[in-house]
């Protein structure tokens, strides 16, 4: 992968983690299990730190510093990363669902980049956060079946 390939796909990762942790803190406020609504914002937590080590290993020098890319990026997405209508219809078990496919989604799109990846740095980073994911996936399911009984599909 060529610089500028590897350049774009690390700022599109900064750029789903960052709308990540936006769904975590949004969601959170539907949520009514205590358990739930604290994982929930430790993902969103966790997800800032995703984008933070995606920042660490980008290659180029023509970003902003990171407190004013989230600060850039949060004014920008807040209002339009996520569905208003969607988030008017979402429940606890809604959210526990989107939470998941977006996990899985997110490992998908790491494991392929990181088949492409040559950078032993990005590649590093991208392992972690691949790893990191799987955990978020597990702790998702969890929940989902400590409060509902069943496992969510998947």
């Amino acid at each position: 992968m060529k610089d500028a390939e590897l350049q774009q796909a690390l700022l599109k990762m900064l750029q789903a983690e960052l709308d990540a942790m936006h769904y975590y803190q949004q969601a959170s406020r539907f949520m009514q299990d205590e358990a739930a609504i604290y994982h929930f914002n430790l993902l969103a937590q966790e997800e800032l730190e995703h984008a933070r080590t995606f920042y660490t290993v980008y290659p180029g020098d023509d970003l902003p510093s990171f407190e004013e890319l989230v600060k850039n990026m949060s004014d920008s997405q807040a209002a339009t990363a996520i569905d208003p209508q969607l988030m008017g219809r979402l429940n606890e078990q809604t959210a526990l669902q989107l939470a998941q496919k977006m996990e899985e989604e997110v490992a998908e799109v790491l494991k392929q980049l990181l088949s492409e990846v040559s950078n032993p740095a990005a590649q590093a980073v991208i392992q972690e956060n691949i790893d990191s994911t799987l955990g978020h996936l597990e702790l998702i399911r969890d929940d989902y079946q400590r409060i509902f009984g069943n496992l969510l599909p998947g």
